[in-house]
């Protein structure tokens, strides 16, 4: 009995957006199916990297797996991003040995158009770049660092913002430079 393959007959937007429902690493294995699947995964629209995506992960690989992001979110000729999302666990993994340019990940996001970034980061001193900032394809931002104290730039313009969430942290005065200027519809201090 032969099974007919009607998946791979979708266009490949629609595969894509399959894809971006699954884990990074689930996408990336999706690649062995046949040719038309195997350069999918770098077209998909929503990157998260996780505790999942971080499994498995062991002092000879890490570096493969940082040039896999690196070679990821910089090729050129990549679509736009809807959600670029970094979790805590990636932290456990940038020591001095396993230096990830977690800022240059977020730069290349924001080059890419992401409507979405949401940063579980144990610590975001001098990760966040300034021109996270003044990002006009910004529609949602979450950053989650505990006990972090925020110090926003002073040239802050976030036309496009909607929903703003920061959690866990502390902000002194820059706050309100901040909130005044974006038009956030929604805010969310946890």
């Amino acid at each position: 009995m032969c099974v007919e393959d009607r998946i791979s007959s979708f266009p490949d937007p629609i595969l894509c957006h399959i894809l971006s429902f699954l884990p990074i690493k689930e996408a990336v294995r999706t690649s062995i199916i046949s040719t038309k699947w195997r350069y999918l995964f770098a077209s998909i629209s929503t990157i998260k990297f996780d505790g999942y995506s971080m499994s498995g992960l062991t002092d000879r690989n890490i570096d493969s797996f940082k040039n896999f992001v690196d070679r990821l979110l910089k090729s050129p000729d990549q679509v736009n991003l809807d959600c670029f999302r970094l979790s805590h666990e990636i932290c456990s993994w940038n020591d001095g040995d396993h230096d990830f340019d977690i800022s240059g990940w977020i730069c290349a996001a924001l080059c890419r158009g992401v409507k979405e970034i949401d940063l579980q980061l144990g610590y975001l001193e001098d990760i966040l770049p300034a021109v996270l900032f003044t990002c006009g394809s910004l529609v949602t931002l979450k950053l989650d660092a505990v006990g972090h104290k925020f110090k926003f730039p002073s040239d802050v313009c976030l036309g496009n913002l909607k929903t703003l969430h920061i959690r866990d942290s502390f902000f002194g005065d820059s706050i309100f430079r901040l909130i005044s200027n974006c038009h956030v519809r929604r805010f969310g201090f946890y």
